[in-house]
């Protein structure tokens, strides 16, 4: 039982357990943290200093099974024998007076693992990597040392309020852990057909009763990440027995059926982890660590939120695509106007340009042009370009006075009569074309997002 293990729970009214307001050592008991399958935890205070702390204490009916004192002592001597910050403190263990051992520890403000689990997953892995991290970093101290955890799980990781930055990891109750072999680095069996762990994250070595090893440690982190990004488990079956059969016989499902926006190279990391063969898995805590701050640092650089793992560059392909080929539908679908036909004779000097929606006047050299007109650097290029084409090609007497002198020398001014005003429509397509495509690119932004 740990304190950040999901078993535990509040037990009610203080009147029911007589050890409140007791001393227990040097500190006074006051309140109850919550009760497991093994003891029952308590926030206490010493009495001279003022420290808090948390004391578990082993329930009265297993108080005399020497295999559950045993341990008790043995989860005391190991922390102690890591030294990590990230592995909680055990600096107390005595006895009660009715016989009933107990350690005393850090104090934690915050929540179990299993806890954010159940609230943030599935979770971003720029969320959960740092996490991961951090416990791989204790878990690695204790592998140096020949500590074998062996019930890893979100429950005995607990996540300490931090008053600046993420929280911190703390790797919780090893009472199950063992020291290994130091020739082979794994340990035997505690007694054989006695299966001691958290089913869905035991690995298969653990299930069929042979040695386990930091690889068996490393299996449930694998499974710990797996969730975290999945909310789900590697393998899931209606009861207990059924789940640890499928570890035996078949491949963990990738997480990708859950998940498919995750990564590529950290779905490879989390399967590698989950291999049937330990020997196939990764050796040490710190080269896996070392793989996945690659990864979360490569992660980091792109856009934040779950759906900037996919490959922003061939979204936005697919996107120049579809733009390009909407803007020639539309410029088949907009074709430029005709020009207009060819008058039968070019207007004089100070004839007018008159256009669908207004006139706008020429002046005659010489004389003041009026104050309302437009300038020539005023008039849409369009329409403008329109009509300096048509002038230019119009064929016209001024032009060709006489078939038979080649060059006619300077055009004479026709006659005010024949001048005759040219009629132009104002083209509306660019506004068309732009439009349209000003309403793709937005389209394509939201097809972005969206996706």
């Amino acid at each position: 039982m740990s304190v950040g293990d999901q078993t535990l729970r509040n037990l009610g009214a203080a009147s029911r357990d007589p050890l409140l307001g007791q001393l227990v050592g040097d500190y006074r008991v006051e309140s109850v943290i919550g009760s497991g399958a093994m003891g029952i935890v308590y926030k206490g205070q010493h009495e001279m200093i003022g420290k808090a702390v948390a004391i578990k204490v082993l329930k009265a009916e297993i108080s005399d099974d020497p295999d559950m004192v045993a341990r008790l002592v043995r989860e005391a001597r190991t922390v102690n024998a890591i030294h990590h910050p990230g592995i909680v403190d055990i600096f107390g263990f005595g006895n009660l007076p009715t016989g009933q051992p107990y350690v005393v520890m850090d104090l934690l403000i915050g929540e179990p693992m299993d806890a954010w689990i159940d609230r943030e997953a599935p979770a971003s892995p720029t969320a959960w990597i740092p996490l991961i991290d951090a416990l791989l970093s204790a878990l690695g101290a204790a592998h140096d040392v020949g500590v074998i955890h062996r019930d890893l799980k979100p429950g005995n990781v607990f996540l300490e309020k931090s008053r600046e930055g993420p929280p911190r990891v703390k790797l919780l109750d090893f009472g199950l852990a063992r020291q290994a072999d130091r020739a082979q680095g794994s340990v035997r069996p505690t007694n054989p057909g006695t299966l001691l762990g958290t089913p869905a994250f035991m690995a298969p070595e653990q299930v069929m009763g042979q040695r386990v090893g930091p690889m068996t440690d490393l299996y449930a982190v694998g499974g710990i990440a797996y969730q975290m990004c999945t909310k789900r488990l590697p393998h899931e079956a209606p009861s207990a027995v059924e789940v640890l059969s499928a570890k035996m016989l078949q491949d963990a499902v990738p997480p990708t059926k859950w998940n498919p926006n995750l990564d590529a190279e950290l779905v490879e990391w989390i399967m590698a982890l989950l291999h049937r063969e330990p020997d196939k898995r990764p050796p040490h805590a710190e080269q896996i660590r070392g793989s996945l701050r690659r990864i979360g640092e490569r992660l980091s650089r792109r856009p934040t939120g779950s759906r900037a793992q996919t490959t922003p560059k061939r979204q936005w392909g697919e996107a120049k695509t579809i733009l390009a080929s909407a803007a020639e539908q539309t410029l088949l679908m907009n074709p430029a106007p005709a020009q207009p036909p060819p008058q039968a004779a070019p207007p004089r000097a100070g004839a007018q340009t008159v256009f669908a929606d207004g006139v706008e006047p020429t002046f005659v050299p010489g004389e003041a042009p009026p104050a309302d007109m437009k300038r020539p650097w005023e008039a849409q290029r369009p329409a403008t370009a329109v009509v300096e084409n048509a002038l230019a090609a119009a064929p016209t007497q001024a032009q060709v006075p006489n078939a038979a002198t080649p060059n006619p020398g300077p055009r004479s001014t026709p006659p005010a009569a024949v001048s005759q005003p040219i009629i132009v429509p104002r083209s509306k397509a660019p506004y068309v074309v732009v439009g349209v495509l000003g309403l793709l690119v937005l389209l394509a932004v939201l097809y972005l997002v969206v996706r």
